[in-house]
């Protein structure tokens, strides 16, 4: 097939993409510009004629959102940083490893990711439990300990794979230590991967709902999905105040999505030379 047709088509299908996970925010806008109180079937998809934030000034006068939000900005900023350092330097140990034990570590990699979350949720709640960390947010960030996924250590393998030995074998005899490899020579060379796996994790620690429920308890420590499981829980007739809230936790997430875009852009552009 052309080449352009072969780009017109990947353009196609991620417009297509994009349109059909821009759908929920697109119903949940007009929404939530309707007054507080206003039925759903008669909000439904169409623009108010009065356009209205007294859904968003309820959604704060109602549960603590500003503290929840800033939680939530400080759980995905140091979860993204520690997942990032740890799945790096992670798949760069495992990518200098010879064939056979490479092979060995992808495996159990896959294995890891395969097993279910719910399997760990109470053996880790006794963990943290019997070190007195349970009612902390220490744990929230336990995840980024180990790269927050398998399947990031797994990106970020491929990726140091794909440079070669001969580098840092050369490094290696200059005398240049294994972490000093990683930060100056094989890390600038895997920025795709980094913001791939950056994104990836922003999205898992700011969506996350389970473990903040099961580790905060004090009101002002919740994280923002916890209060709009709260909102959730006024009922059906406050609908709007509901797709206020979350439009304040979408607005993050296509920030992130625009802000990375030109630099994948600059990347590509610069790989296909």
């Amino acid at each position: 097939m052309n080449p352009h047709k072969n780009q017109l088509l990947r353009t196609l299908l991620s417009l297509i993409a994009a349109a059909l996970l821009l759908l929920p925010l697109l119903w949940m806008l007009p929404v939530s510009l309707h007054l507080p109180g206003q039925p759903l079937r008669a909000a439904g998809l169409a623009w108010p004629d009065a356009p209205t934030l007294a859904a968003y000034a309820r959604v704060f006068e109602w549960v603590p959102m500003a503290s929840g939000l800033i939680n939530s900005i400080v759980y995905t900023a140091a979860g993204v940083v520690i997942s990032v350092v740890m799945a790096s330097l992670t798949g760069f140990g495992i990518a200098r490893l010879d064939a056979r034990r490479m092979s060995l570590a992808i495996v159990a990699l896959v294995i890891t990711a395969s097993i279910p979350l719910t399997a760990i949720w109470v053996p880790r709640f006794v963990l943290f439990e019997s070190l007195g960390l349970a009612r902390s947010g220490l744990p929230l960030l336990a995840p980024a300990l180990y790269g927050a996924s398998p399947l990031f250590v797994l990106l970020y393998t491929m990726a140091f794979r794909r440079l070669g030995p001969e580098p840092f074998e050369a490094a290696t005899l200059e005398g240049i230590g294994t972490l000093r490899q990683w930060w100056r020579f094989a890390l600038p060379q895997v920025r795709a991967t980094t913001i791939a796996v950056a994104t990836l994790a922003a999205m898992q620690f700011w969506g996350a709902f389970l473990e903040p429920l099961l580790y905060l308890e004090g009101e002002r420590e919740l994280t923002a999905p916890l209060l709009l499981h709260a909102l959730d829980l006024l009922g059906p007739t406050q609908w709007t105040v509901l797709m206020a809230g979350a439009a304040l936790l979408a607005a993050p997430v296509l920030l992130v999505f625009v802000a990375v875009q030109p630099l994948l852009n600059t990347l590509s552009r610069e790989s296909s030379k």
